[in-house]
């Protein structure tokens, strides 16, 4: 009968405890590919928090559109919650390593190992993702996206519709508005299917009053009195409606334009156009002291945006 040496015996029980061991090669690799792609994720939550600031100090500087950086923060917040989703599951799925390498659950490591490589897989997805369109807003940010034009060459005084005559001056002017969202898309051809765009088109007017008794103090009493529901408009409130109908005649304008453009062009691009009438007030560009009269109060503004879709 054979009897078992120390050193036999010290060779089996290292034999069992190499071959025993849950911490092999491939859950190690796993295990590194986690911890990796949890990086990514904070990398990416710490950027989105860049550009929520970074878009709320354009705004305070009028340098985007109020509604532009209130759509970026909104798609901040919601990435953010979907990163903070991933994170969870990474957590949640290098917990169930560790647990599997101290032999606290019986499972086994060809199903934890898939579970923790689909993990890894549809984190880093969904984070690549994340990071194609934030570069898009990033890049917009980076863009002059205000512009203004005076509009008595456009307008005769106390007229809100385009003539054929000032129609060629107006496509002219206001044209280029539209190019500079068609040329931003362009470079995101490859790589998006969708993206929105919208404009947004403010018009203002001097502090003249609109002569009562005219043609157009009637017109625009009477558009008032419906569509704002004011029973006796001031002078103020005339003129904030026509320059919101100059704002609306410009966006037909606009409307031509985007529909020739897209007829040579794909429909990566969807564009909405906004107008809005401020009347009397100084554009935020202009503070300075202006007589009623003066022809800068005379203008109409452009805000444009491009932003993934959602």
């Amino acid at each position: 009968m054979l009897t078992k040496t120390p050193a036999f015996a010290l060779l089996v029980l290292l034999f069992c405890a190499l071959g025993c061991s849950r911490n092999t090669a491939a859950v190690r690799r796993s295990t590194v590919a986690l911890r990796t792609s949890l990086q990514e994720q904070e990398i990416s939550q710490k950027r989105l928090d860049q550009v929520a600031a970074q878009s709320s100090q354009a705004a305070t500087e009028g340098k985007i559109a109020g509604t532009s950086n209130d759509e970026i923060q909104v798609y901040v917040a919601t990435e953010k919650q979907t990163i903070e989703s991933n994170k969870k599951e990474l957590q949640q799925t290098i917990a169930s390593l560790d647990d599997y390498t101290r032999g606290k659950t019986k499972v086994d490591e060809r199903d934890i190992l898939f579970k923790a490589n689909g993990t890894v897989v549809k984190t880093r997805e969904s984070v690549r993702i994340i990071e194609k369109k934030t570069e898009v807003i990033i890049d917009f940010l980076g863009n002059e996206t205000f512009s203004r034009s005076e509009i008595g060459a456009i307008f005769q005084p106390g007229v809100f519709r385009l003539t054929p005559a000032s129609m060629k001056e107006a496509q002219r002017l206001f044209s280029p508005v539209v190019e500079k969202l068609f040329t931003f898309a362009d470079k995101y051809r490859e790589g998006f299917k969708k993206l929105k765009g919208e404009i947004i088109v403010t018009g203002y007017s001097d502090a003249t009053p609109v002569e009562p008794g005219s043609k157009l103090y009637d017109d625009l009493l009477l558009r008032v009195q419906k569509d704002d529901n004011i029973a006796q408009p001031t002078s103020s409130d005339l003129n904030r409606k026509l320059s919101e109908l100059r704002a609306i005649a410009i966006k037909e304008l606009l409307e031509n334009v985007i529909r020739s453009k897209k007829q040579s062009q794909s429909n990566l691009l969807n564009i909405t156009i906004n107008t809005l009438g401020r009347g009397e007030e100084i554009p935020l560009d202009q503070r300075t002291s202006m007589a009623k009269n003066d022809r800068r109060r005379r203008i109409v503004t452009f805000y444009w945006v491009v932003l993934p879709s959602s």
